[in-house]
């Protein structure tokens, strides 16, 4: 008889979180923040690194958009909401106030140095768009992956040609 213990198996699933949100202060150094919040998310579950990434860029896109159009004392806030689940991820930022962005996407002037961020969601995200709530309006992305064993979901023409 042997007094070994068998190693205890690896699970086969990463953690699934379904959503979380959080409230941002309406300051520069809080879109790092934001950044890092879904980092950590993103981290405990299945999410690719590379679509990880796009995602880290495109909340930087739509925090740094909120805090230009938040209304409030101090800069006011912005929210962030997460929705995870299997080759999906949706990224929501609302601010405290202001107005929804316009659509369709303006193109920019060659000459400034803004006005490309919705153009970078556009060209990265697989569907995305604003939204009123009742608290204000604001922005999602949606980000798609190929599961293993599941085919990849296509874009539609209709989202490509936004």
């Amino acid at each position: 008889m042997s007094n070994a213990i068998a190693p205890a198996s690896a699970p086969s699933r990463r953690f699934r979180l379904r959503r979380c949100s959080f409230r941002f202060d309406g300051r520069q150094q809080s879109v790092k923040a934001a950044r890092d919040w879904l980092d950590v998310r993103m981290n405990v579950t299945d999410v690719p690194e590379d679509t990880a990434d796009a995602a880290r860029l495109l909340l930087s896109e739509l925090a740094t958009n909120a805090l230009a159009h938040t209304a409030g004392d101090d800069g006011g806030a912005f929210y962030v909401r997460a929705f995870f689940s299997p080759g999906r991820l949706r990224v929501e930022v609302r601010g405290a106030g202001g107005a929804a962005p316009a659509f369709p996407v303006p193109a920019p002037d060659p000459d400034s140095e803004s006005g490309r961020g919705l153009l970078l969601v556009n060209a990265l995200a697989a569907r995305w768009g604003g939204f009123e709530s009742g608290r204000g309006p604001g922005m999602y992305v949606e980000l798609l992956w190929a599961q293993p064993g599941r085919k990849a979901t296509p874009r539609l023409s209709s989202e490509i040609a936004r």
